[in-house]
């Protein structure tokens, strides 16, 4: 399915704001707070119902609250082991929605020899994708070894983790006394492929996560130059870079050779039913169960990123332990979404506050910054010119157009390819649509510790 076709639908499912909601429901219990059961002890001669003091088996208040307490801790662990939408997933059977992509990067790194680099937006799954497909790689004789890039970090400290850990792997080949001129002194990437060309003889697959984050621009020339080094000399290594980005020239940039040596897998939204699957997974895991309504809310919210599904899902399921149940209905769904919300939020007060103001511009505007979070929430970079035929079709002039990009400048800037565009906050465009449909009101959550502030200020310094 085209972009535009794919677009089209999400339009005619997710920028038909709803009507507006009514009032939060007050979900908070007491823990402790005394059960009436139907099978309550009764002392001889009472009346059903009436106060009695406990009898022989009869468990007091105290133990009662403590153990309402336990059990409502070891639901909460149930369900944040289950969703954990901070953690990569471990198991293919977590990998929802990615089935293409895994199979595009086995194929290419493991049958055909090249090198793989995965991309898309933040808590799009890439680093998951990496994990599942390490156990692939695994499974089928390779080793993998896995390391973090970020900073200012040169080659050499980047490098070097892998070749120390090939050292201590039994019969790898690599020798210390093959790498020892690499261990305290820097080196270039010839002489780290020549050593892994020559040494390394079976299939070896270097793993580098967050290879956006690395800010040394010779680094990456280095790591660009020994993928294909790597590929000339015919080694058995491989090389499968993560990270952040909207297109493989953000990643690449500057290395138009190395196209013929690699494999790109961008990692974009996935399907709402399959958002939905993953939703039922996490819900099982968790021993909660969820109405099916309530379960189309939070996928539709998630707008084709697990990672949302998976925070949405959590702070719902958290709502319902917080109703003292175990199932999840339309009412929780509402105050989860406002809860996630409310994280976020407090941990990206300028993307909020954003958000927030684009809600009092017109109308129109408002929607046209809908399509490019949509836009943004499905590729991660936004193409101007593909917004603006979407919005021309609905009657979208060029200055509201304009405008919406405008609005949304504060966190939306251009990338190095004229014409496109990035928000520095990836996690924005499903909250920004969150809102636009009016599935919450960021109107009614206020942000920690401000009431605290507030009453500080009114009692004055000298109470302090």
């Amino acid at each position: 399915m085209s972009f535009f076709a794919r677009l089209r639908d999400w339009l005619s499912g997710l920028l038909d704001p709803e009507p507006p909601m009514s009032s939060l429901p007050d979900l908070r219990i007491a823990v402790g707070t005394p059960v009436q059961e139907a099978s309550a002890t009764v002392r001889p001669g009472a009346r059903p119902g009436s106060a009695t003091q406990p009898g022989p088996g009869a468990v007091s208040q105290p133990a009662r609250a403590n153990a309402g307490v336990m059990a409502i801790s070891s639901q909460r662990t149930r369900i944040h082991a289950a969703f954990d939408a901070g953690m990569p997933v471990e198991h293919r059977a977590g990998l929802a929605g990615r089935a293409r992509e895994l199979d595009r990067l086995v194929e290419a790194v493991l049958e055909h020899g090249k090198h793989g680099i995965v991309f898309g937006a933040r808590g799009s799954g890439k680093t998951s994708l990496s994990r599942v497909f390490g156990d692939l790689a695994d499974e089928a004789g390779a080793t993998v070894l896995y390391n973090l890039a970020g900073g200012d970090i040169d080659f050499s400290e980047l490098c070097r983790p892998y070749l120390v850990e090939l050292m201590s792997i039994p019969g790898e080949g690599v020798r210390r006394i093959d790498i020892q001129p690499l261990l305290n002194a820097p080196f270039d990437a010839r002489q780290v492929a020549s050593i892994l060309a020559e040494k390394v003889r079976r299939p070896t697959i270097f793993v580098l996560d967050e290879f956006d984050r690395i800010e040394n621009l010779a680094t990456k020339t280095e790591m660009a130059t020994l993928m294909k080094l790597l590929s000339d000399m015919r080694s058995p290594v491989r090389i499968v870079a993560v990270g952040i980005a909207a297109n493989l020239e953000d990643l690449i940039e500057g290395h138009p050779s190395l196209r013929r040596h690699i494999v790109s897998v961008p990692i974009g939204g996935i399907e709402t039913e399959q958002l939905k699957a993953l939703l039922l997974r996490c819900c099982e895991t968790a021993g909660m169960t969820i109405d099916d309504a309530a379960a189309t809310r939070i996928s539709r919210s998630a707008v084709g990123s697990p990672y949302h599904l998976r925070l949405f899902g959590s702070n719902c399921a958290i709502a319902a332990s917080r109703a003292g149940q175990d199932h999840i209905d339309d009412a929780v769904v509402q105050q989860g979404l406002v809860d996630a919300y409310a994280e976020w939020s407090a941990l990206s007060p300028r993307a909020a506050a954003v958000v927030a103001d684009i809600q009092r511009l017109p109308k129109q505007i408002a929607t046209a910054a809908a399509v490019i979070c949509l836009a943004a929430a499905m590729r991660t970079r936004i193409e101007r010119t593909e917004v603006v035929l979407v919005l021309d079709e609905d009657g979208h002039d060029d200055a509201t157009i304009a405008a919406a990009f405008a609005a949304l400048s504060p966190i939306l800037h251009a990338s190095a390819i004229e014409g496109s565009y990035y928000f520095d906050d990836t996690l924005a465009p499903q909250f920004y649509l969150l809102v636009y449909n009016r599935r919450i009101d960021p109107t009614r959550i206020k942000t920690p510790g401000l009431d605290d502030l507030r009453t500080v200020l009114e009692r004055g310094v000298r109470d302090l």
